[in-house]
This record gives C-alpha cells, structure tokens and sequence, in this order.
C-alpha cells in the first residue's frame, strides 16, 4: 500500500522493534540498563519502536531514537502474562498522552476470546483508542490476536479471522502472529491469505528468541521466517525478543533488516518517511 495514501503512516517495508514485554510481566532482560543497551544497539538498523512509557522515553533521551524512526506508545499492558486477569487489558497510557510527547503512534493489543465476555469490552476499548487516534493526528498499530485456553492461537484461521476484526474496526495498521504452517510455500501461502483478507499493511510478530525444536541457531529460525512473510506480501516485522535478547542485538536486527527490506544494506532509514521519532 502507498503511503501518499496515507500521510503520516508507517513507510513500509518496515522493522519495527518491539519493547513493550516488561511491562506486562515478562522479563526478557532484568538488568535495566543492559536491556536498554540491546535496544538501542537493535534501533541503529530498525525503522521504529513500539515500546512501554519508561523505555520509549528514556531511549529517545538518550539519542538511540532517531528523526526517521516511528515510534508507537504502548498503551494497555494490564494483562499481565499468566494472570487471572490476562484477558484483562486495560489503558495505562492515552493516546492523548503519547500526542503531546511526540510520539508518532500508539500500539494497542486486542485479544478475542470468543468465550469469555471480557472480549466485548476490549473490541469496545480498541474503537475508542482508534477513534482518539484519528482525532490526535497519530497512527494506531493495532495487534489483533485470537486467545484460547490462555494462550495466542497462530492457527490460520484464527491470524486471519482477528486481522478482519480489527482492520473492519478501522485499525489502519495491524500487527499479527506468523501463521502456524510448514516453513516454505505453505507458510508464504498462509501469509499471503492473512494480507489478502485485509486492505492495510500487515507487519508479523516474531515472537519469544527460541530454536526449532529445541535445536538449531534461533536467529536463523525467525530470519527464515520473515523470508517467507515477505514473500507472502507482509509488509514487514515487528519483533523484539528475537533481536535483542540475541548475543549481538545490533548484527541480528540488521540481518534482519536486510531481509525485510530485500537489500544488502537494509536498516533504518530504506524507506523513505516523514515520522520524527519526538
């Protein structure tokens, strides 16, 4: 999709980095400034960052957040992961809030679970964070995710099945789970149905860092897994765990990059955009 017809959006192909997991309880890096530090080496070859209040601030501070990269405020973060209240998840931040910082977006992550009731009230909450983002001038990056039995479902069916409710909202930029299918052209396949089903750039999640059962250089699993979303026609990745809880977070995001924007030189910056990162 062009971005001329949507000014102020996210330019795709993108990586984008995510950093929003401590927030709701899980604790990727717990030395803070060790954490910060993996971010900030990821950002030099990403094009944005979604992440919670404190990190998104305190990177854009320190320097790591540049003019060219987007940024999106995670707002809702009370589902803390393995709680009673998972489903749960409330405002912790506006979206009047990340508009007055700057920022050039919000995240917001909506679970549908077609079995408890809890779901009415967050499709309820994801109109209204959409309809206020409009009104601000900024961008929704909406993660739209099918929850079962306490856990995401990556069946394609369910991928697709939650990108429509969201998109049909008004989401004007999704965030889903790579489908659950067989590494090649059945999972290009899956992926290019997800795209297909909505009308707006679609970026694919990576993920905790881990191997393909249990064995192998995990780096390389999520690497392969983003050929096949862009050769599905993703419009990028958004990823995190994957990237900077790597050894080198810096080399993982730009051989990540150089996948995502199709070149050897990749990075932050190869699609051309108009977003300040505050």
């Amino acid at each position: 999709m062009s971005n001329a017809a949507h000014p102020g959006s996210l330019p795709v192909p993108a990586l984008v980095l995510a950093a929003d997991h401590r927030a709701r309880g899980v604790i990727t890096i717990e030395d803070y400034r060790t954490y910060t530090a993996a971010l900030s080496a990821a950002l030099a070859h990403c094009d944005g960052i979604l992440a919670s209040a404190q990190p998104l601030g305190d990177l854009s501070r320190d320097g790591s957040i540049g003019a060219h990269h987007r940024t999106y405020l995670s707002v809702n973060r009370t589902g803390l992961a393995g709680s009673a209240f998972e489903l749960d998840d409330r405002l912790v931040a506006s979206v009047h809030r990340a508009a007055e910082e700057g920022w050039t977006g919000v995240k917001h992550m909506t679970r549908i679970d077609r079995t408890d009731p809890l779901t009415a009230g967050a499709l309820e909450l994801l109109g209204q964070v959409l309809e206020e983002a409009r009104t601000c001038g900024i961008e929704a990056l909406v993660e739209p995710v099918v929850w079962r039995d306490g856990a995401m479902a990556t069946g394609v069916d369910d991928v697709v099945y939650a990108a429509v409710v969201a998109h049909d909202l008004g989401a004007p930029l999704l965030k889903v789970p790579v489908p659950d299918a067989e590494a090649g052209s059945a999972r290009t396949d899956a992926v290019a149905r997800v795209v297909a089903s909505v009308g707006v750039p679609v970026l694919f999640l990576g993920g905790p860092r881990r191997s393909e059962d249990g064995g192998g250089d995990p780096l390389e699993r999520v690497l392969v897994e983003a050929e096949d979303v862009m050769a599905g026609g993703g419009a990028g990745m958004a990823i995190g765990r994957a990237l900077y809880q790597e050894p080198r977070p810096d080399e993982a995001a730009r051989r990540m990059a150089e996948v995502v924007h199709g070149s050897a030189t990749g990075g932050a910056g190869s699609g051309s955009g108009s977003g300040s990162g505050r």
